[in-house]
């Protein structure tokens, strides 16, 4: 027993290690192709322009792949799928390195730019998991960066070579991100939509704040390496040669800094200080200077992107991370192929000095629009049960982006048309778009039997479950001992014994019950299930008015969230501490007698409906 002890902190540290290895190939094996873009066109025979443009339309392809590699990768295994894309993609780089003709130079590159799309995604959502880890996932890959330079300098005369090593070491890098001892492969699940991603608020206000943080990295990068050329007559390795010792305490401020990554406060700060290294690099008197100025820009980019995923992803459900970084990253993506476009336009125009000076604007505006990112310290705690952007498209009554919350221990009550529509889709027994979450959990991924036999949900109507030639006692034993009941005919007659209108008819067939006695059956199997969320569908009023209410006010008091749907009747109101009238036009508050309990604030939203 004390032998095993060691072992976990070791595995750990061990994931941490496969996590950051991943991060690090990407750059690695994409910054030596841009790096020797130069070199690579004497040995492929075309314009370093052209293997520029090359390495940059591999990013565009990894962007645009992004969505079917996510969607396969939740199918599999997140990691160890984005693993293996990167372990291709390497070979793929090392391949345009071994063979410099233009046809396999090109497709190596494109396949690699292709296969390298969930590098954009599944370090960063990976890192999510631990504290301060996605500044420690920018560090890594601003580490592949840096070694991407020192081996486009040392092998400068010989790019193939240089491509070789980096396609190799990248591979290696991601089949050891994918071992035995690498972070523990998640599950395989689907993936969130992006519309669903975007239902979050910060999500949205943070995609300018991303784009700007990557044309912090991206603008001052291509442009300080076209000054040190043409200012200072560098011409070969030298521009890199700078850059790769700039990147050097660029990595330990990111590593130093990671404790600022822990808010969203930080974010404007850090894109101030990215906009400040073009205007140091412009007016630098020297070479040395000059690469300070890679080390600010690409040190606060890094630290800006490591702030706004613990900000942003961070409280995002664990089905929406993944999704929700690969959104995120094509945003950063974008913006610092942007910031590359708008300095090799602006160089044709002005000055070097002058159009560099001009790329600091858009991170200034990137400051701006990063104050609209507040993060989790600023958002209303987390509903037991919160329903986002809800919509029932078929059927003959139809519901549109209704938004729902309900915490443990309330009852809501639902009337209206779509009351028992919007039960259903909670319930997994209509086809519904949007996101519904229980305690944190994600309901959308399980079907109806999945969300029964889990306990998380329970759809109580007036049909029970058990078929209507089985005795009730039967009934009720079958499903408790589906459940999982150590007893399950103990089990069936502790439910009985709460009502007494079915005690006496254990041996009775379902079938020949009352309409009354069988919604008093069907919430007897809720009680067997234990449900987290009970739904409750035309039982509270009726026939069994006398004894439902009773019962639902002791599940409410043990923390079950109740939603009934029914009329807005006196007796079911009073159970009630928020009622709402559902139909396909809106949704609009009834009011609740005081004795239904304390006022809440609006938890049903939907086009003419209430706000949240």
């Amino acid at each position: 027993m004390t032998a095993s002890l060691p072992r976990e902190p070791r595995r750990s540290a061990a994931g941490t290690a496969g996590r950051f290895a991943m991060a690090a190939a990407g750059p690695l094996a994409g910054g030596t192709v841009l790096f020797s873009s130069d070199a690579l066109g004497g040995v492929v025979r075309v314009p370093g322009d052209v293997v520029t443009y090359m390495a940059l339309t591999g990013l565009v392809l990894a962007c645009a792949a992004l969505v079917p590699a996510l969607w396969l990768a939740g199918r599999l295994r997140p990691h160890r799928s984005a693993a293996l894309g990167g372990a291709l993609a390497g070979t793929g780089v090392a391949l345009a390195g071994l063979v410099p003709a233009v046809p396999v130079f090109a497709s190596a590159l494109m396949a690699a730019g292709i296969l390298a799309a969930p590098l954009l995604a599944a370090p960063r959502a990976s890192a999510l998991r631990t504290a301060g880890s996605p500044a420690g996932g920018q560090a890594a890959a601003l580490a592949g960066l840096a070694a991407a330079a020192w081996i486009a300098t040392l092998w400068s005369a010989h790019p193939g070579k240089a491509l070789l090593v980096a396609g190799a070491t990248a591979a290696v890098l991601a089949v050891v991100a994918a071992g035995p001892h690498g972070p523990p492969a998640e599950p395989g699940r689907p993936v969130a939509r992006v519309r669903d991603v975007l239902a979050a608020r910060d999500v949205r206000a943070a995609l300018p704040a991303y784009l700007l943080a990557g044309w912090a990295a991206g603008a001052p990068l291509m442009g300080g390496l076209h000054l040190l050329t043409f200012r200072w007559n560098l011409i070969g390795a030298e521009p890199v040669r700078y850059l790769a010792w700039a990147l050097l305490p660029a990595v330990a401020l990111v590593v130093a800094g990671r404790r600022a990554t822990g808010t969203a406060r930080t974010g404007p700060w850090l894109l101030l200080a990215g906009a400040a290294a073009p205007m140091l690099m412009a007016s630098a008197p020297g070479p040395v200077l000059l690469a300070a100025g890679f080390t600010i820009a690409l040190a606060a980019a890094c630290l800006t992107a490591a702030a706004l995923d613990t900000a942003v992803l961070r409280p995002l459900p664990d089905s929406r991370r993944l999704a929700a970084a690969g959104l995120t990253g094509v945003a950063a993506a974008a913006g610092g192929l942007a910031g590359l476009g708008c300095a090799a336009v602006l160089r044709g125009i002005l000055a070097e000095g002058s159009a560099l000076t001009l790329t600091a604007l858009p991170p200034i505006l990137g400051a701006l629009l990063a104050l609209r990112v507040h993060g989790p310290q600023a958002e209303r705690p987390p509903a037991f049960l919160a329903v986002r952007a809800l919509s029932v498209p078929r059927g003959a009554v139809r519901l549109h982006r209704v938004a729902m919350r309900v915490e443990a221990g309330e009852t809501v009550v639902l009337s209206g048309s779509g009351a028992s529509v919007l039960l259903a889709a909670l319930a997994g027994r209509t086809p519904c778009r949007g996101g519904i979450s229980l305690g944190g959990a994600d309901l959308t991924a399980l079907d109806a039997a999945q969300r029964t036999s889990l306990g998380l949900c329970h759809l109580a109507g007036p049909e029970p479950r058990a078929p209507g030639g089985r005795p009730v006692a039967a009934g009720l034993g079958a499903h408790a001992r589906a459940l999982g009941h150590a007893d399950p005919e103990a089990a069936a007659r502790s439910v009985l014994d709460v009502f007494p209108q079915l005690r006496g008819l254990a041996g009775a067939p379902a079938g020949t019950l009352t309409a009354a006695q069988r919604g008093l059956l069907s919430l007897a199997e809720a009680l067997l299930t234990r449900p987290r969320l009970l739904l409750v569908d035309g039982l509270a009023g009726g026939p069994c008015a006398a004894a439902v209410p009773p019962v639902l006010r002791r599940l409410a008091a043990t923390g079950t969230a109740v939603v009934i749907a029914g009329p807005a009747a006196p007796e079911t109101l009073a159970l009630a501490r928020r009622a709402y009238t559902v139909e396909p036009g809106g949704v609009t508050e009834v009011p609740v007698p005081p004795s239904g309990g304390a006022h809440r604030p609006p938890a049903v939203r939907s086009t003419g409906g209430p706000a949240l």
